[in-house]
């Protein structure tokens, strides 16, 4: 098994840049001048079953629209032990496998729609931790907003197992039965995503558990497990030096270590589509300056599979206001999570 996929070698700046964005600051050398507007809590809870906080809009919800299968977390009685205790994005502590593990959780605000809510599974890379990830993506901010609950779970020592099976997937799938009996959830809008490793890791956790996610969303990194029909859409740079972009890739892009021989987006791809049932051959469009969208053709319905080619883009998320100089170039053509939302938006659950 391949090394996991690293973004320990710009943790220290982008640790800084989440310092000044919570501190509301406008940026430091690592950060542009459009920090994130609204930073995560910091603020910690410990948790156990039946004990998540929670908005009123998540508490009571009388009126699911029919055809929707809603979780258990939308009757009208909340679990024994909930106390209201605001929105946001805060850190929360489980036990799972005799082991104390964190998550952050963000949930719309007390005055949005009552739900049933879509739930968003979003993996950090290697070296990487939770409120990194929060305020890298922001996806803790934009996807509540969206009607989206947001999990962010914390790998132990900052590394996800890639096993399909093990501590981290048991963590993770009870992450999401959890917060699936607490909130209330659309149990066809459960979705996955992640940057490097755990883009891999979201690939693993979804597609061993197909009848659970809906769609996937990848980040500089999309190997596709086998026997994986999902829709999929993915972000790579031509100029990554973590993970190879693989043909195509800008001259000296050469990725070194046990990464190196990780196949490209011209292998990877077509393995995402050839599973899902589209054809092979795929339609590019450009998005000018830097960006050539590839939309494979002949998906079955709710199928789609798409990557964004960031021509110079390094191992770093698309539209991020965080860039990370040691991870390369950052584009400002395409939002990664805007696109990632439309995306959840556009496939639910196909049964």
């Amino acid at each position: 098994m391949t090394e996991p996929l690293g973004l320990r070698t710009a943790l220290g700046a982008l640790a800084m840049a989440i310092v000044v964005s919570t501190a509301g600051c406008s940026g430091d050398s690592t950060a542009d001048d459009a920090a994130p507007t609204t930073a995560p809590s910091t603020a910690s809870s410990t948790t156990s079953a039946g004990e998540e906080p929670t908005s009123s809009t998540d508490q009571v919800n009388d009126e699911v629209p029919a055809g929707i299968r809603a979780s258990e977390g939308c009757e009208a009685t909340p679990p024994p032990g909930f106390e209201p205790e605001g929105t946001g994005d805060a850190e929360f502590e489980v036990e799972s496998g005799g082991t104390t593990r964190t998550y952050r959780l963000g949930v719309p605000a007390d005055d949005a729609e009552p739900g049933p809510y879509g739930l968003i599974l979003n993996l950090h890379g290697s070296g990487s931790n939770a409120i990194e990830q929060s305020v890298y993506s922001e996806l803790a901010i934009h996807g509540p907003a969206r009607g989206y609950v947001v999990i962010t779970p914390d790998a132990i020592d900052r590394q996800w197992e890639l096993d399909p099976e093990g501590d981290d997937d048991d963590f993770l799938m009870a992450l999401v039965d959890k917060i699936s009996a607490e909130r209330c959830i659309d149990l066809d809008r459960i979705h996955a995503e992640g940057i490097s490793l755990g883009s891999w890791k979201a690939s693993v956790t979804a597609c061993s558990h197909q009848d659970r996610f809906a769609s996937i969303v990848l980040v500089a990194e999309e190997v596709a497990p086998l026997d994986c029909a999902l829709p999929v859409v993915a972000f790579h740079g031509t100029a990554d030096l973590i993970v190879p972009y693989g043909s195509g890739a800008d001259d000296g892009a050469v990725v070194t270590g046990s990464n190196a021989g990780l196949p490209g987006v011209e292998v990877n791809m077509p393995n995402w589509a050839r599973q899902a049932g589209c054809s092979e051959a795929k339609d590019v469009r450009r998005l000018e300056p830097d960006v050539d969208h590839w939309i494979y053709r002949d998906c079955p319905e709710g199928f789609d599979v798409e990557l964004y080619s960031i021509d110079g883009g390094g191992h770093t998320w698309p539209g991020s206001p965080i860039k990370v100089e040691s991870l390369g170039a950052t584009t400002d053509t395409i939002d990664a999570t805007t696109i990632a939302l439309d995306w959840f938006d556009a496939h639910p659950l196909h049964r």
